[in-house]
């Protein structure tokens, strides 16, 4: 039975139970949770609360109740602000917690976006580094400024978030071309997220990704790229299942490929070992599921 890790979903948005419910229909043995509502007045992500100077420090109380409730079966990251005036702080104490698995940053903002181009993500990644907390880095059409980090922190972990593309590229037109060059670093890894949104202008199971994944495989390695359906924001394009499956069905990938893609990968990087008696599970087709979506 393979074990399949979900390396991103906002569970909290559907709640503990109903997201395990889920996960047991299509044979989903654990996800790792980036806790978010919505915005806030200020643009912040509750739940959270804002800092002085102005900066935003999201928290996760879902998520750190559903993994000290279910460990087999959940760990979280927590997003950091690399304006966040005490992240040294902070990050040392989310380390203690034994189901954080990773950080996550953004470039998105302007104001982000000028920050991580001019090297002001330094603190952030310098704190990662100290606690060896590896990083999900999101920055779309940003990722050839990540080369320098990864250069100066060859230690830590980074992880390209949604495959490094830029979100305002026509469906299927955004290119890859930036986020394998980041490949040479043996420190970056690849989430592949979103594909079919930024990647594929087909139905599923989205041929047309077959190539470009390919592609991703042959820079990264399969133990450098992990899978994530970020279902609570990507059902518009394809539901949980069809996230799942278009990967687990897949007729060009090998199956050392998939074990590595569904779950080894996540496992690897972040530290995270399978539990000894993983959850039993009949895996159904994605069309007998179409509730899910």
């Amino acid at each position: 039975m393979m074990d399949i890790v979900d390396g991103q979903v906002h569970s909290n948005v559907m709640g503990t139970e109903t997201t395990l419910a889920v996960m047991d229909a299509i044979g989903i043995q654990a996800v790792l949770i980036d806790e978010y509502l919505r915005p806030d007045e200020a643009g912040g992500l509750l739940p959270g609360y804002s800092l002085a100077g102005g900066a935003f420090r999201p928290v996760g109380p879902n998520a750190e109740a559903a993994a000290l409730a279910y460990p087999d079966r959940f760990a979280y990251l927590m997003r950091i602000n690399s304006f966040d005036p005490g992240l040294e702080g902070w990050i040392e104490t989310l380390a203690a917690s034994p189901n954080l698995r990773a950080l996550r940053t953004v470039a998105f903002s302007p104001e982000e976006s000028v920050a991580f181009e001019a090297g002001g993500f330094d603190r952030l990644f310098a704190a990662a580094n100290a606690h060896n907390l590896p990083i999900f880095v999101t920055c779309p059409a940003r990722v050839p400024h990540l080369a320098p980090y990864a250069r100066k922190f060859p230690d830590l972990q980074f992880v390209i978030d949604h495959c490094g593309v830029a979100f305002d590229a026509p469906r299927g037109g955004a290119s890859l071309d930036d986020t394998i060059a980041m490949a040479e670093y043996k420190n970056v890894a690849l989430k592949w997220a979103h594909a079919p949104a930024f990647l594929s202008t087909e139905p599923y199971p989205f041929p047309d990704l077959e190539p470009k994944l390919a592609r991703a495989l042959d820079a990264f390695g399969p133990e450098r790229v992990l899978w994530a359906s970020d279902y609570t924001v990507s059902r518009h394009r394809q539901n949980w299942a069809e996230s799942l499956f278009t990967l687990r069905h897949s007729p060009t990938l090998s199956a050392t490929d998939k074990d590595w893609i569904l779950g080894r990968t996540i496992r690897t990087l972040l530290r995270w070992p399978a539990p000894e008696k993983p959850f039993a599970h009949k895996p159904m087709h994605p069309h007998r599921l179409g509730g899910v979506g």
